[in-house]
C-alpha cells in the first residue's frame, strides 16, 4: 500500500506489485512454505501474473511422500 497521498487503494498483485481494480480477473494462490504471504509467495495476483505461480505452487505443494 502506498503511504500517504490519494493512491489507488486495494489488493495489489503479489508478481507485478500493480493495484488489481475492481473487475478484473484475479486468482489466489497459496504456497505451503509461505501460508501467510511473508515470502511474497502467496497471496492475491493478476490471473494472468499467477499462472507460473499456480502451476509451480501445484507441484511444490504435493505430498511427494504420501505416494509412495
Amino acid at each position: 500500500m502506498p503511504s500517504g497521498g490519494s493512491g489507488p487503494h486495494g489488493p495489489f498483485c503479489t508478481s507485478c506489485h500493480a493495484p488489481i481494480v475492481e473487475g478484473e480477473r484475479s486468482i489466489r494462490v497459496d504456497f505451503k512454505t509461505d501460508p501467510q504471504g511473508h515470502k511474497g509467495l502467496s497471496g492475491l495476483y493478476h490471473e494472468q501474473c499467477g499462472k507460473p505461480f499456480a502451476s509451480l505452487a501445484r507441484v511444490i505443494n504435493m505430498d511427494w511422500f504420501g505416494r509412495f
